[in-house]
């Protein structure tokens, strides 16, 4: 089921990869952008990491929490993540619970939308920038969906994909906090 604005963003703890406790009920009084990706195999996924990399000091300067959730085992995204250090939280999420407490869905017809919407050219710049090949290890119909959330947790954007590829634009992302 589809989460709504103003609705209150459904509560969850878990640990990211590195061992970080992330509790959706302590961040209370934090302003959080909620990101489900597919899997860190996907180029489509490692784009818009790049992307949302490129404006961390946005997100810290503004004291936003970033939470990216993946379908990825946590030894596949530790492999992705590498040794470097992120400002972000990334949760591993194979057994999908957190997806479907958001009701993040799986779509085979997104998939061949997404295809008519720019997917292989993204495809094509998110290949070049894996560090080293990756193989995905998620559902390859799974359509991201993006969640701002307020410090009262409430849902101030309710973002789910048209298509494989469908993000928030950055900017409209950016006007949201």
């Amino acid at each position: 089921m589809r989460l709504n604005v103003n609705q209150f963003a459904p509560s969850f703890s878990t640990k990211d990869v590195f061992g970080n406790q992330t509790d959706l009920q302590k961040l209370r009084n934090h302003k959080i952008y909620l990101t489900f990706e597919r899997n860190v195999g996907c180029p489509v996924c490692n784009l818009r990491t790049h992307e949302l990399l490129k404006h961390a000091n946005f997100f810290k300067s503004r004291g936003i929490t970033v939470l990216m959730v993946y379908e990825s085992g946590e030894e596949m995204m530790k492999a992705y993540l590498g040794e470097n250090n992120y400002p972000f939280h990334f949760i591993a999420d194979p057994q999908n619970k957190l997806y479907h407490l958001y009701g993040v869905e799986r779509s085979v017809l997104k998939v061949i939308n997404g295809l008519f919407n720019g997917l292989l050219s993204k495809v094509l710049a998110g290949n070049k920038l894996f560090a080293k090949p990756m193989r995905q290890d998620g559902h390859l119909d799974r359509i991201p969906a993006e969640f701002v959330i307020d410090p009262y947790g409430k849902i101030l954007v309710a973002h789910y994909g048209k298509f494989v590829g469908d993000h928030l634009p950055l900017d409209v992302l950016m006007k949201s906090f």
